[in-house]
């Protein structure tokens, strides 16, 4: 009977234990105090096992929020993925154990797809003052990963369209400036992708001249007899 007793008094101080760093975590985010709230998330999560699913939810969802906290205060540095995936990886993690988070958490998303389509458009511009094949190529893999990252976030056919204009960039930028047949297959792949891009941001505006003009380019490139056909026919259609 005492070790019954002693079974349910450890239980029950274990989940006053997680419970307390959920209820400081909380309280450190109100007053902006970030780091200490991160801390006491993680210690949280290390002894999660019994708490609730809904306090298990306010973990994910205000540690994703100061995830995203770190993403914005680093905009214009160019910052590591990592805080990007966090943000996403937490923020999902909270609506699928307590759905009652989704209103919240589509709201923060907003702020991070923005952030993303923000730290993309950086690339784009850090791609325009360098040289070379690989540091241009490198910075618009770059902006690729944060436009695929949005991408999973909102459903748009605008960010197909800027996913299919940037693969194709690098594409042209290896095309134009080496005749190496093994890089080439790097701009091959890039000019696989934009095609696939360009033809999702189509369903939006099928007869698009500027698209189509794109699409029939790549098409050219890779010696894709059918797809210049169809191209060539299409920009008649849009008035090409």
């Amino acid at each position: 009977m005492k070790l019954i007793a002693l079974v349910i008094f450890l239980t029950t101080a274990h989940c006053i234990y997680s419970q307390s760093y959920v209820d400081s975590g909380i309280q450190h985010f109100a007053k902006e105090e970030y780091e200490e709230a991160m801390v006491d998330f993680n210690n949280a999560i290390d002894i999660q096992d019994m708490l609730t699913e809904s306090s298990k939810a306010k973990i994910y969802y205000y540690r994703g929020m100061i995830w995203l906290k770190r993403a914005e205060d680093s905009k214009g540095n160019y910052a590591e993925e990592n805080p990007v995936h966090q943000a996403h990886e937490d923020l999902i993690k909270a609506t699928e154990l307590d759905n009652s988070w989704e209103p919240h958490v589509k709201d923060a998303f907003v702020k991070l797809n923005r952030f993303l389509l923000d730290e993309a458009e950086n690339y784009l511009k850090l791609e325009k003052k360098a040289d070379g094949i690989d540091e241009r190529t490198s910075l618009l893999d770059k902006r690729i990963q944060y436009l695929e990252r949005a991408k999973e976030l909102e459903v748009s056919s605008m960010i197909d369209l800027y996913l299919g204009q940037t693969n194709k960039q690098a594409g042209d930028i290896i095309f134009d400036n080496t005749t190496n047949v093994t890089v080439m297959q790097r701009a091959k792949a890039y000019y696989e992708a934009a095609l696939i891009h360009y033809e999702i941001a189509r369903y939006d505006d099928p007869f698009s001249k500027d698209i189509i003009e794109a699409l029939l380019t790549i098409s050219k490139r890779l010696g894709d007899v059918d797809r210049i056909a169809e191209y060539e026919k299409l920009l008649e259609l849009a008035g090409g």
